[in-house]
């Protein structure tokens, strides 16, 4: 038996159904700071689209009370606000900050000259992504304050990974001959989401389009809740017709001691994907949930970035009579993270995180604090091994127990379940795992997996070592 990961980075991942629940208390508390002298805040919250009316009118008004002021609301599904200061002599403040407003989570917001900062809080992270994730597959990703624009478009956008920040992406491009407009989103829902006046696009012959104008969203400023739900809609210079590909050149500054430096972001290899045609699943799992564990579905999610750099949710099951399942096809193995959702709407902090694997069965048995793992042969080769760790590591001295893990990888060295169960859970040095593990394995279809947690088991060793 495994226990459960903890959760090492952000995820990306309340679904509308889910947000039917109760009403929970959503809470901020205002700290200002320094010589900062507003005497209020005004609260503003967004329509069912997450979009913030500048022209309405506050819900609420808070006065500053010895430098701290508190605001609460009962909601039944995540919404978007404003915080907006009103300063001693009755003036609206002309920066403010737009946050996603959560059911059942308190957020610490500090009120600087000009600068707001929020603190991020687990539980406050993995629910706004899985809302959005949600919200995305409730509207099919459309909006009534969606642009209307005319022209060829790419509905089905890839770009060069490998060449590229992982956290742009650009979903759809339309040309016309005015402009060519890009949907742009970031990953981070909370990060902030800035597109630069002095953006480009390049073609492949090296011509350059400039930014001309937002349709939908801003530039130079941090882009609002509504933006990072359904994305920007940026127009640039039109590209000629017959445009294979592009790169997508993001101005960014920065200040460094003092002085302002643009620096560019660049998207490669910006290109229409070859249609994908629908497949029957050839992965399926089944999870079972012990007595006494109070979970009420569970988020699948992939890393579909090199098996390591970005992860993202591609369902979100429900339990029923303690069992739910997933089917999928795939095109090659994953590493896959699976997060316990509880009633309340909350998301485990740990996971269980196993390979998904083409052709292949598993059933998960999800415990308090662990898991263990069956099913087909890769997923029966797992098993057998876990157990074989786990027992080695807990019956024998660690003389015994290193002889015992080398000779069972020696002689089940060719099983794949066997050999990525040792590579995961580090049961062995690199060096003698890369030993006795044929290149078959480590050179085959498990490879992205493969590299990315030797490449961890690595820096692991080097910290091990300069910690001695």
């Amino acid at each position: 038996m495994k226990k459960l990961h903890f959760l090492l980075m952000a995820l990306c991942l309340n679904v509308l159904a889910m947000q039917a629940q109760e009403k929970q208390v959503f809470t901020i508390d205002g700290y200002v700071v320094g010589d900062v002298t507003d005497s209020c805040y005004n609260i503003y919250l967004a329509d069912e689209y997450f979009k913030i009316d500048e022209s309405s009118k506050p819900v609420a008004t808070v006065s500053v009370v010895t430098k701290r002021f508190t605001y609460s609301i009962p909601l039944d599904k995540m919404t978007a606000g404003r915080i907006r200061g009103i300063s001693s002599g009755g003036e609206l403040c002309s920066t403010w900050i737009d946050l996603f407003f959560v059911p059942g989570e308190t957020v610490k917001l500090m009120v600087h000259k000009g600068v707001y900062g929020f603190d991020r809080p687990y539980s406050y992270r993995m629910k706004i992504n899985r809302a959005v994730e949600a919200i995305r597959k409730e509207t099919n990703w459309q909006s009534p304050h969606l642009p209307k624009v005319k022209g060829e478009s790419w509905k089905n956008v890839t770009q060069d990974e490998d060449k590229s920040p992982f956290y742009w992406i650009v979903k759809d491009v339309i040309f016309n001959d005015e402009e060519t407009v890009l949907q742009i989103l970031h990953i981070d829902h909370l990060d902030n989401m800035n597109i630069g006046k002095e953006s480009y696009l390049q073609d492949e012959d090296g011509n350059t389009y400039k930014l001309k104008r937002a349709l939908m969203g801003q530039v130079d400023e941090n882009n609002s809740p509504d933006i990072h739900i359904f994305g920007g809609y940026y127009a640039f210079e039109p590209m000629p017709k017959g445009t294979k590909s592009f790169s997508f050149h993001n101005a960014r500054k920065y200040n460094w001691e003092g002085k302002e430096f643009l620096d560019f972001e660049v998207m490669r290899d910006i290109h229409k994907a070859a249609k994908v045609k629908k497949q029957k699943p050839n992965f399926d799992m089944n999870v079972n949930v012990s007595q006494g564990i109070g979970d009420s579905g569970y988020l699948v999610c992939l890393y579909d970035r090199n098996n390591g750099h970005s992860r993202s949710q591609i369902d979100d099951i429900p339990v029923k009579d303690r069992t739910c399942s997933f089917s999928t096809y795939i095109d090659k193995p994953y590493l896959a993270d699976l997060f316990a959702t509880f009633p309340d709407g909350s998301v485990c902090t740990h996971c269980v995180r196993l390979p998904f694997v083409p052709g292949e069965h598993v059933d998960v048995k999800v415990m308090n604090g662990g898991f263990y793992l069956n099913g087909s042969k890769f997923y029966k080769d797992w098993a057998d091994t876990d157990d074989l760790i786990e027992n080695a590591r807990k019956y024998h001295t660690a003389e015994e127990t290193d002889s015992i893990l080398k000779n069972y990888l020696e002689e089940h060295a060719n099983d794949e379940g066997c050999a990525v169960c040792f590579i995961q859970y580090h049961a062995l040095p690199v060096e003698d795992l890369e030993e006795i593990i044929p290149t078959s394995i480590l050179e085959g279809r498990m490879k992205a997996i493969v590299q990315h947690l030797m490449q961890l088991n690595r820096m692991e060793e080097k910290q091990n070592e300069a910690n001695k």
